[in-house]
């Protein structure tokens, strides 16, 4: 059975019913949609995209680009928060798609289950370790913003 769909500006469309028995289109995307997915094979995302795209070429420049923002903004800390909490932003987004991508690949994996265990058993430890980071950050970030601390006694490195 057909349905056809038509609204005053746009000419009738002739669209199939969803009767169930047609397969869905093949997805298509990039490496950020294609990741998201988890369509990526569990060592491409894992290695690839999280330890090389993610802790590379998006964490270290993001976190060279704070400590460059609080040597520039050393006087004015409302502007050194700002940057900071943007910067922070990018980064949790890219690790939550760096995580998310990896996670699914993980359970869609068909080698030997260990490996898909011992990516996840190192993601969830790795979230750990990434929460007391952001909490200690978000605390810096506060210290300078009330001014209790300034931005040249701000000591970095976890």
């Amino acid at each position: 059975m057909m349905a056809i769909m038509s609204t005053n500006s746009i000419p009738a469309v002739v669209v199939p019913d969803a009767g169930g028995n047609e397969s869905l289109p093949v997805q298509s995307g990039g490496l950020f949609a294609t990741h998201w997915r988890g369509n990526y094979s569990l060592p491409r995302s894992y290695w690839v995209n999280g330890a090389l795209i993610f802790g590379l070429c998006v964490n270290m420049p993001l976190m060279i680009l704070i400590v460059a923002a609080m040597f520039l903004f050393k006087k004015q800390p409302a502007l050194l928060v700002i940057v900071c909490l943007g910067e922070m932003l990018l980064i949790l987004s890219a690790y939550i798609w760096a995580l998310v991508g990896t996670w699914r690949a993980a359970r869609k994996y068909r080698g030997p289950r260990i490996w898909a265990i011992l990516a996840q058993f190192f993601m969830v430890i790795g979230v750990f370790v990434s929460i007391t980071h952001v909490i200690q950050d978000v605390n810096i970030i506060s210290q300078v913003a009330s001014g209790g601390a300034q931005a040249e006694d701000v000591r970095l490195g976890h």
